[in-house]
């Protein structure tokens, strides 16, 4: 750490243990933060599955692996079939709670690893909503040895709020937030008739906690206690990006979307590439200067048919434009049957932030952290899933103005064409959508979260 001084600031700091559910969504963002905060001064411990050993140790955290891992088959075929709501049950089920007995005996014994190297230090844990690895504590689960309370938690949210609301409807219809008492009716009935849907859904993670040492069951609603762990939860976004609610829990905090991070000085870029960067340089009134299509999948949801497909081709012959798409896997490639136009350049796997950097619209399926990534550079964006959150994304998105939202799951050519085209015509668009990247960066988030962690010190 340095000289004395230093190292005196580094033991007043509280140890941090890390825990983050192990997929790709749910760690990058977590990763980020773990990297400023070791920068900082502070002793970073993160829990997460062996595909995320490499980036967190390059964050100057300790890696503690989690051998649970996520994978997406065993269960994108129940939520393929499932739109709304319904997937988001199912995922919350088969995703989220079957990792709950790994991950909470891990957290468990890391933290009381931690008491046993770091005698008289506080520790907080900084907790990623979705991670499932404390919720048994909650319900009785004896504590860790060492410990006589629950150490304070930041809870880390990696998507929308889905709290209940008087104002907003429930995950699904993704219809905009209610303005008058009629509309009101319609939310609180939506939310009654979701709760009694969950009640399955608290039964199955009643007897799951029970083997972990839990002694009472889960009767409350299961959307609203995620938003509830520890001290407070933050959304890593801005105000304006999320429906308004009259009834706000005061425990949610907005601290505004994580900055971007320099482009890897080892990232290989396509031999076509040149093209682009003599397009970017162009002056944007030329007519020489084509507009720049970023279209993807991410990297979970991936038939190409649903979204990627129809937008090449939808956009294919037009001389006006270059499209850039990425397939969200190393080695992939289109089927032989799908023949793209001159103006298509393909990648298997690439840099989001390397692109989006050249980029005039992005087009894309509404995963939250892909959406992120637009905001963060100010571009405009085409918007269709219904899967899980992806429909409310998309909502949220046309709402604050940075986007079109298609409603579907898979759109025609014909909405595709007509969506871009009214992006890269409509100067209202990209003007929001700076306007939005701007709200977020003068939110500090990386100064906001050290703050709010601090603020906890004992």
């Amino acid at each position: 750490m340095g000289d004395a001084a230093s190292l005196k600031t580094w033991k007043a700091k509280p140890i941090i243990v890390a825990v983050a559910y192990p997929a790709f969504g749910h760690n990058s963002g977590m990763i980020h933060i773990s990297s400023h905060l070791v920068k900082h001064g502070f002793k970073v411990y993160f829990v997460s599955g062996s595909d995320f050993e490499g980036p967190i140790k390059e964050s100057g955290a300790e890696y503690i692996e989690n051998t649970f891992n996520f994978v997406t088959p065993e269960w994108m075929k129940g939520v393929s079939t499932l739109d709304g709501i319904e997937s988001f049950l199912f995922a919350l089920k088969e995703v989220f709670l079957k990792s709950t007995p790994t991950g909470f005996p891990l957290l468990r014994a890391t933290l009381e690893r931690v008491r046993d190297e770091n005698p008289g230090r506080q520790v907080i844990i900084f907790h990623e909503a979705m991670a499932s690895s404390v919720l048994p504590y909650y319900y009785g689960a004896p504590l860790p040895k060492g410990y006589d309370q629950l150490p304070k938690m930041i809870n880390f949210h990696t998507t929308i709020n889905f709290e209940q609301s008087s104002d907003v409807f429930p995950i699904g219809p993704a219809l905009p937030p209610a303005s008058n008492d009629k509309e009101r009716a319609m939310v609180k009935e939506m939310w009654d008739s979701l709760i009694s849907k969950s009640t399955t859904l608290n039964d199955y993670a009643s007897d799951i906690y029970k083997t972990l040492g839990a002694t009472k069951d889960v009767t409350d609603f299961y959307f609203d206690r995620l938003m509830n762990i520890g001290e407070v939860t933050l959304l890593p976004y801005s105000p304006s990006m999320e429906f308004p609610r009259s009834d706000l829990n005061p425990k949610i905090k907005f601290i505004g979307t994580l900055p971007v991070k320099p482009i890897r000085p080892d990232l290989v870029y396509p031999l076509w590439w040149a093209d682009i960067e003599a397009n970017a340089r162009l002056p944007v009134a030329s007519t020489d200067r084509k507009k720049v299509v970023f279209v993807t999948q991410g990297t979970v949801t991936v038939d190409y048919t649903e979204l990627l497909i129809p937008t090449l081709r939808a956009i294919a012959s037009r001389s006006d434009l270059i499209v850039i798409a990425t397939l969200g896997s190393r080695g992939k490639t289109l089927p032989d049957d799908v023949k793209v136009g001159a103006n298509v350049r393909v990648l298997d796997y690439f840099s989001y932030d390397a692109i989006l950097q050249k980029a005039d619209v992005f087009v894309s399926n509404a995963g939250f952290g892909t959406y992120l990534h637009g905001v963060v550079h100010g571009v405009p964006m085409v918007l269709a899933g219904t899967k899980l959150d992806k429909a409310d994304v998309s909502a949220r998105a046309e709402y604050c103005g940075i986007a079109i939202d298609l409603k579907t799951q898979k759109p025609t050519q014909e909405a595709l064409a007509e969506a871009v085209d009214k992006v890269l015509g409509d100067p209202k668009y990209k003007m929001r959508s700076i306007e939005i990247k701007k709200e977020n960066e003068a939110l500090d988030t990386l100064g906001a979260i050290e703050k709010i962690i601090l603020s906890y010190a004992e």
